[in-house]
């Protein structure tokens, strides 16, 4: 498929990772939901049981927060590698640039709304288990200006080095 901008790219990249965190105090608040009563029965029954379980349960946890930037650090690259393999004319630099302001003025809205999910269906416990991934939401517009800072450089930038790349002839 012959695509000349990639404006969309970015706009996909933002909504999976939104997804992602979604699905992330989901998976988390469901375990805690399941694992933490049971780590209470069995402990009255065996001790060295409950402790196993608390074992586990704690680290699960940790490893799930690691996952998921596991996961965005993965979307992050595979912008990068998509960015860097397209081909793309320099006229198409104002739409990846209004794209990508239509981003950040909507995508305010979407990480509102995925804060008031995350309290929503988080509590303190599941905000406490995911340092990494509430710094990541935290700083979120200043980790997606330096995305689309980097993958724009990725695009753009490449022409000037490899002739015909996008425009059809050597400089």
């Amino acid at each position: 498929m012959n695509r000349k901008a990639q404006a969309e790219t970015i706009i996909i990249f933002f909504f999976l990772v939104i997804g992602i965190f979604i699905a992330g105090i989901v998976i988390l608040r469901l375990t805690n939901e399941i694992v933490t009563p049971f780590q209470s029965v069995i402990g009255n029954y065996s001790a060295p049981a409950g402790v196993a379980v608390g074992y586990v349960h704690e680290r699960f946890t940790t490893w799930w927060d690691y996952a998921i930037v596991f996961a965005f650090f993965l979307n992050v690259i595979l912008l990068f590698v998509s960015s860097f393999l397209v081909d793309i004319h320099p006229a198409f630099l104002m739409i990846y640039v209004l794209s990508i302001l239509f981003l950040f003025i909507f995508g305010n809205s979407f990480l509102l709304v995925l804060d008031k999910f995350w309290e929503l269906v988080g509590t303190s416990v599941e905000t406490g288990q995911t340092p990494l991934q509430q710094f990541i939401i935290n700083n979120f517009n200043i980790i997606m200006l330096g995305i689309v800072l980097l993958s724009g450089i990725l695009m753009y930038a490449k022409m000037k080095y490899w002739s015909g790349q996008g425009t059809g002839g050597a400089y």
